[in-house]
């Protein structure tokens, strides 16, 4: 049979004309855009009338607003993903935007760089978002990655994560180079975390990316022996802590990051593809960091489409 060359179907709607054409245009070389509306309303019905594949909502609309039309899209039983291109840059709207079924979250200053990959990611079933955070606010258990230009900003992002899940009442870990870790530990304390006290009472567990990534190589690959027992040891450590079986963990960490930089993504990419497979039933948050000389040394797209294809959100930052 011959390949399907249809373009897929988005609808877009927000009450901003001139947003709402330009948004139109910016996404009309990738998609066959099937309507502009300008309330919530007019999203539901039209919707339900010309069964889109992604419905691109503002969020602050006459009438029902992004939240609720996504809520109703939802009992609809409408195959449309929802992604949300709005102003609004709180983690509690993002955690509200996932909590309504979200796939996606953009911010309308990013829309020209960031729109067209978050609904490609929405179309393959993966959510994109503008920061990790919102996901321990939102109580989800994810597979992501973090890809980003600049350390610093990265590692903020990661600190807000770990100060969301401590708050929550998570074991935290962290397996990243000595650098980042150095740096991340600071960024904690500056929020007010004593890692001693964390670290004696089993909250906050390190490890070094370096040397894990030595330990889970055999013959230059990923050996499933060996990554099986690391989320063993996590899961030990989990049900051994105070709140037991109900316990969660939240995890940072760039060991297949230290692969890509010894020049081996390949084994990144296997890495990524076992650790999704073991922890996938589990409750628990892994963040992977990636750097921009982890992407810029392999060929850019398709060493971002390969990682992103083993992780169920997606984020980029500055």
């Amino acid at each position: 049979m011959p390949a399907d060359t249809r373009q897929p179907t988005v609808l877009l709607a927000d009450d901003d004309a001139v947003m709402l054409k330009a948004t139109s245009r910016a996404l009309a070389s990738d998609f066959h855009v099937v309507a502009t509306v300008t309330d919530g309303q007019q999203a539901l019905d039209a919707v339900l009338r010309l069964d889109p594949d992604v419905a691109v909502l503002d969020i602050s609309m006459p009438g029902l607003n992004g939240f609720q039309t996504a809520v109703e899209l939802q009992r609809s039983g409408t195959r449309a993903k929802t992604v949300f291109l709005t102003t609004h840059q709180d983690d509690d709207f993002v955690a509200a935007a996932i909590s309504s079924g979200a796939m996606g979250y953009v911010l309308k200053t990013r829309a020209w760089s960031d729109l067209i990959p978050a609904v490609r990611h929405a179309l393959a079933g993966r959510q994109c978002l503008p920061s990790l955070a919102p996901l321990v606010l939102a109580d989800i258990d994810a597979h992501s990655v973090q890809f980003h230009r600049d350390g610093g900003s990265s590692l903020d992002r990661a600190a807000d994560v770990l100060s969301r899940a401590l708050h929550r009442g998570d074991i935290v870990v962290t397996a990243l180079i000595e650098s980042n870790r150095d740096a991340l530990a600071l960024r904690m304390h500056e929020r007010g975390w004593n890692l001693a006290d964390l670290r004696a009472r089993g909250r906050y567990l390190v490890a070094d990316a370096e040397d894990a990534a030595t330990k889970v190589l055999q013959a230059g690959r990923p050996h499933p022996g060996a990554i099986a027992e690391m989320v063993a040891a996590l899961e030990h450590a989990r049900t051994a802590s105070p709140a037991g079986p109900r316990s969660h963990l939240t995890i940072v960490g760039e060991i297949a990051g230290v692969l890509c930089r010894r020049g081996n993504p390949e084994a990144a990419l296997e890495l990524e593809r076992l650790w999704d497979e073991l922890t996938r039933s589990l409750p628990m948050i892994t963040v992977c960091m990636y750097s921009a000389d982890h992407v810029d040394q392999h060929r850019e797209q398709d060493f971002v489409s390969g990682i992103s294809a083993h992780h169920s959100v997606i984020t980029r930052c500055a």
